[in-house]
Order: structure tokens, then sequence, then C-alpha cells
């Protein structure tokens, strides 16, 4: 449940203090990490980086670690998605080149520390459901192709475990938070449902089906954002109802 002493202002700091998905040396299951390096064979990418992985940040957390001198020297780039709120849906993306080898240099944002799975909470803070924390991931199981994350095959031990002891993600009960987390929802929803119905690309495989989808996926040709603005509008309608205008700038928010 979120209560009102928990969503005025996100409390980045309680977030980001522990870990929630943490194998020791899974990264000597999967080949060398392929969460930090995404170099898988078939991956020939023409435009999207290699030898490295995109990291993504909820608008306020990038801010929030770049007041603290913890992100990428990269240069990042932003994506704003104006769903009709008082303020857009904004992501940050940056290249990591680190390799795996961040710790004293960066902090990992939530997205590294939560990944293979992405825990998509309702609008009173329950578990809704486990998505994947990676288009890539998803398109591996869309694709009926093994990933090479090993930790993925942990996903009903992980599930349960956060079943079981809530207050693991309670940190992640603010109407912030549970809002990009369903926008990760339907994004992937939107996903899965228009890659299906590619016919053209779903009967290739392998580095053809990778370099036509990496195409496909960068004009914007793979998801329905009009739909997903729909679904982020009732979505924000929703959290709003309950916990006010929580995108309003924290200066603005009303006093709980």
């Amino acid at each position: 449940m979120i209560s009102a002493a928990n969503y005025r202002p996100v409390d980045w700091n309680s977030i980001h203090s522990g870990e929630y998905v943490y194998e020791v040396g899974c990264w000597k299951t999967c080949d060398g990490g392929f969460c930090c390096k995404h170099d898988h064979p078939d991956f020939d990418f023409q435009f999207l980086p290699k030898n490295g992985s995109v990291i993504m940040y909820m608008e306020d957390e990038y801010h929030y670690f770049a007041k603290r001198g913890q992100v990428s020297s990269t240069p990042a780039q932003k994506i704003t998605l104006d769903f009709g709120g008082p303020r857009p849906l904004v992501v940050y993306h940056v290249f990591c080149g680190l390799l795996g080898r961040c710790d004293g240099v960066m902090e990992k944002p939530f997205l590294c520390k939560i990944y293979p799975f992405m825990p998509i909470l309702g609008a009173q803070g329950e578990l809704e459901s486990l998505w994947h924390a990676s288009i890539f991931e998803l398109t591996f199981e869309l694709v009926k192709s093994k990933t090479p994350c090993t930790v993925f095959n942990k996903l009903e031990s992980y599930k349960k475990l956060w079943t079981d002891n809530p207050r693991i993600l309670d940190p992640l009960r603010h109407p912030y938070v549970v809002f990009y987390l369903q926008a990760i929802k339907y994004f992937s929803r939107s996903y899965e449902k228009t890659l299906l119905a590619r016919s053209d690309l779903m009967r290739k495989s392998g580095k053809e089906f990778w370099s036509e989808w990496e195409i496909a996926y960068l004009r914007g040709e793979l998801f329905d954002l009009d739909e997903i603005k729909y679904e982020l509008s009732k979505v924000y309608r929703d959290l709003s109802q309950t916990y006010g205008d929580f995108l309003a700038p924290v200066h603005e928010l009303p006093v709980a």
C-alpha cells in the first residue's frame, strides 16, 4: 500500500540503497555479462551501439544521479512522450561502455539493479506482474529464442521472493515510480502485439531477423504510440485521483 508519507517526494536514496536482483558471479554463467555487453552473435547492428549497453533512467532518477556526479560521461539522450498530463513522461538513455566495471566509477541505475526482471506495481502498490527489463529479453521470448541471461530462469523464484517479502519493493511504492513501471508494461504490450503481427519479420531468424528488427525498431514501427499515450493517460488519471498531482514539480506538490 502506498502511504501519504511515502509519495512526496521520491526517496531515491532508499530506492538505490540496496540490491533487488543480485546473483553472485552470474556473469560467469552467461559467457561474460550479456546485460552489460549485449554482444550476442546475431547482433550485427548498424546504428545501435555495440560493445556496451544502453541504460535508461526515469527523468527524476537521472537528475538525482547527475547532481551527485554519478552518471556516465557519455552525453544522455532525452526521450519525451507527451500523453496529456501536467508534464510528459521523460526517459534519459545513456550508452555505457564500462562492461560491468562500474564500481567506483558511477552508481548503477535502477534498471541495472533490477535486470532482467521489471516488477510492475498497481495503483495500491501491489505486485501485478513481472515483465522483461530489456527489449532484447522480451524479443528473445517472442521469437522463441533462448536468452543468454541465465538469471531469467529464476523469474518464478524472484516473483515468490517479492510476494512473500513485499517490503523489499517498498521503496518503489510511490505513484511517480508506479507510473513509470506501468509505462513499461504498456510499451511492452504494444511492442509485443505489433511485433507478432509483423509476419515479414517473424518468419526470419538469426542475423537476418535482428538486422531488419533494428531498422524497424528505430523507425518506431514496432509500437503504437497513440495506444501507449491513451493507456498512460488512464494510469495518470487513476493515480492522481488518489495521490494528487505527483508529476508536478516538487515545490508545487501539495503538503500531505
